[in-house]
């Protein structure tokens, strides 16, 4: 299956690459960017491999770490797995829903 990212994934995403690039090592940023390829390889291998978000059945949410996760949504007809956001679990979860409407 062919991913596609939102601009809204690809901006939440390089805000956790930031946040990483200030607050951490080049070590936190070389992990959190291959776990997130090793995360969407097992998507493209398995879309359905996460769990149904519990607000929306459409989107399914997907653990990168214990701090950072990501919502996608399956397109079966296209064979397409869109990526909708990153979301850092430190946040605000309203934050979250303000962040998959836009």
């Amino acid at each position: 299956m062919e991913l596609i990212w939102s601009a809204k994934a690809k901006t939440t995403f390089y805000l956790v690459l930031d946040y990483l690039n200030e607050n951490w090592t080049k070590k936190e940023i070389v992990q959190f960017y291959s776990r997130t390829q090793t995360t969407l390889n097992a998507i493209k291998n398995n879309p359905g491999i996460f769990p149904i978000s519990a607000k929306n059945k459409n989107i399914r949410k997907a653990t990168v770490d214990k701090n950072n996760s990501f919502y996608y949504q399956i397109d079966i007809c296209h064979q397409r797995i869109h990526l909708l956001t990153f979301f850092d679990s430190r946040q605000d979860p309203k934050k979250l829903i303000l962040k998959i409407l836009k």
